[in-house]
């Protein structure tokens, strides 16, 4: 899709900046959440830090949600060539307080959509179009809920494509990073000699902390991206109505100029640093060594009641408490809403135990079967342990999956490229009445065939311009039909033609006549030559051939 290869090269085009300031909101976030989730399960002193970790994770997750704003913001800055307003405190403000209220909701509403499963393609187009238009130091609640469900709406079939394509890529990701870590620790041992608990256990590394660790480093690299494309959705939305993708043409040469401008000035001042760091620092001749004492004062002999203290000091350190038991809690003198709030929540949690048994005995066998848990290793062979270890079978049915997902979109597309509407009903249907010399005149308004049938009315009655237009309109009708352009009020006739080169791979015999048919169109209708005959006729003939290069 065109989106995702803009979407590559508008992350390429950011500066250095701009990415650090969305690792500056996300990397604080991720080492508290991996942080926390090992504290929680692993720690004796868990329920004593839930209430400050929680917090605190809780700060940096809206610190995380208003600088991916800002940092989706300035993409789409860099798409449209100018901001309207500062950076400053009062939009940083406005900015936060926007993501605080929607962020929250995300806890919730996020879930219930992946549940459900029906609107989460939209709830997610949502989320990421309110980082991109709630950051206005002018933008309220309301104008943001309703800028952003409106921009949700657009193209949902490019939406959901692009949902499968990151979550497949998400998978790929996961694998890889999954098998590179858990190859560490045998090159480790290999190049360096160095042993881990991993030579001595192969499989010590499948635990939940393991995957987690390897969840937030695909979040990390993909995230960045997936933003990217949600502010190109956004941007080309916005235009359709205000022309920005035209005022960012014209902007481009300009940023690009000062960009590198500002790449010479760091570099120069980079080198200049590196100059007075390599100067050799001369040592002062002139101090004195200082005197060591001839003798040390002894230090007493600890009694066995300071050596228990101490002992009992360092076990209450972090690095030991995990290993400890946990202390059990004395819910005696909690009040009447604490042992309500308990009592609930024991029997949710008791009704969902029941409702999920057979759910999780199922998952337990699917697992069982996909990771093959039943296999031994020999562990005296590590490099043969490794590859034992790896899940063949959850990589084959990836495999499968995509392969199959791919023949099935392949095979789609092709039937939806070859049905075409029967020439007799269309040539029955009477034609609607088109205000050919209206500028927002669309080439889906009417079939090929009645685009085909007005062009014939026209030269009947002499109106050759206007005859000239609905025979260009009926080759885009007729491309579009065949899904080998999409048209768009805010494209113009050159992109088009680029998107029709992109989708034929340049096939000359395709492209050539709707080219020729451009030029004839360009120079009549927006230039002062006289529309002729035997330009109606090329017309026509261009028309056909770009018609049974469309339909094949």
């Amino acid at each position: 899709m065109e989106v995702l290869d803009e979407a590559v090269s508008l992350i390429r085009q950011a500066p250095l900046s701009l990415l650090s300031l969305y690792y500056l909101g996300a990397l604080p976030f991720c080492l508290a959440l991996v942080y926390f989730y090992f504290d929680m399960t692993q720690s004796a002193d868990a329920e004593a830090h839930l209430p400050g970790g929680a917090l605190l994770l809780t700060a940096l997750y809206f610190w995380m949600k208003t600088c991916q704003a800002v940092f989706a913001r300035k993409l789409l800055v860099l798409l449209e060539g100018e901001d309207p307003e500062p950076w400053n405190l009062p939009r940083w403000a406005n900015t936060a307080l926007l993501q605080i209220i929607y962020g929250g909701s995300w806890v919730i509403v996020y879930p219930l959509a992946l549940i459900i499963t029906l609107p989460f393609g939209w709830v997610s187009a949502f989320y990421h179009n309110i980082s991109i238009v709630a950051t206005s130091s002018k933008s309220t609640v309301r104008s943001s809920l309703t800028e952003a469900a409106e921009l949700s709406r657009l193209w949902p079939k490019q939406n959901h494509l692009i949902l499968g394509i990151l979550l497949a890529a998400l998978l790929f990701l996961f694998l890889n990073l999954a098998v590179f870590f858990s190859m560490i620790p045998s090159l480790l041992n290999m190049f360096f000699g160095i042993l881990t608990i991993f030579d001595e256990n192969g499989s010590a590394w499948n635990n939940s902390s393991f995957y987690l660790d390897v969840l937030v480093f695909c979040f990390l690299i993909l995230n960045p991206f997936n933003k990217a494309v949600y502010v190109l959705r956004c941007f080309y939305g916005r235009a359709r109505l205000s022309g920005a993708d035209l005022k960012a043409e014209l902007h481009r040469q300009y940023r690009f100029r000062q960009e590198q401008a500002s790449v010479g000035g760091l570099v120069a001042l980079l080198l200049v640093s590196l100059a007075f760091l390599a100067l050799p620092v001369r040592a002062d001749t002139g101090a004195q060594p200082v005197p060591v004492p001839a003798s040390a004062t002894a230090t007493p002999a600890s009694t066995t009641a300071r050596l228990d203290q101490a002992i009992q000091k360092t076990l209450q350190k972090d690095e030991f408490a995990w290993r400890l038991p946990r202390p059990e809690t004395d819910t005696q003198n909690d009040g009447i809403i604490a042992r309500t709030i308990r009592h609930f929540l024991q029997y949710v949690e008791h009704g969902l135990q029941k409702l999920l048994a057979p759910v999780e005995k199922l998952l337990q066998r699917f697992i069982e079967w996909l990771f093959g848990s039943g296999r031994k290793h020999d562990l005296s062979d590590h490099g043969w342990t490794l590859l034992g270890a790896i899940p063949w079978r959850l990589v084959f049915v990836t495999l499968l999956v995509a392969v199959v997902g791919c023949l099935i979109l392949l095979f789609v597309r092709h039937f939806r490229r070859r049905a075409a509407h029967p020439a007799a009903v269309l040539a029955t249907a009477p034609v609607r009445s088109v205000d050919l010399e209206a500028d927002n005149v669309r080439a889906d308004e009417l079939p090929e065939d009645s685009w085909l049938s007005l062009a014939q009315q026209l030269i009947e009655r002499g109106e050759l311009r206007l005859a000239l237009r609905a025979f260009y309109l009926a080759t885009l009708s007729v491309l579009a039909q065949s899904q080998l352009v999409r048209l768009s009020a805010a494209k113009s006739n050159r992109d088009y033609l680029l998107e029709l080169t992109r989708r034929l791979r340049g096939n000359a015999a395709a492209v050539q006549p709707f080219r020729q048919n451009i030029n004839l169109f360009e120079a009549s209708w927006y230039g002062t030559h006289a529309v002729t005959g035997a330009i109606i006729e090329t017309m026509r003939a261009n028309h056909q051939q770009v018609r049974s290069h469309a339909t094949t």
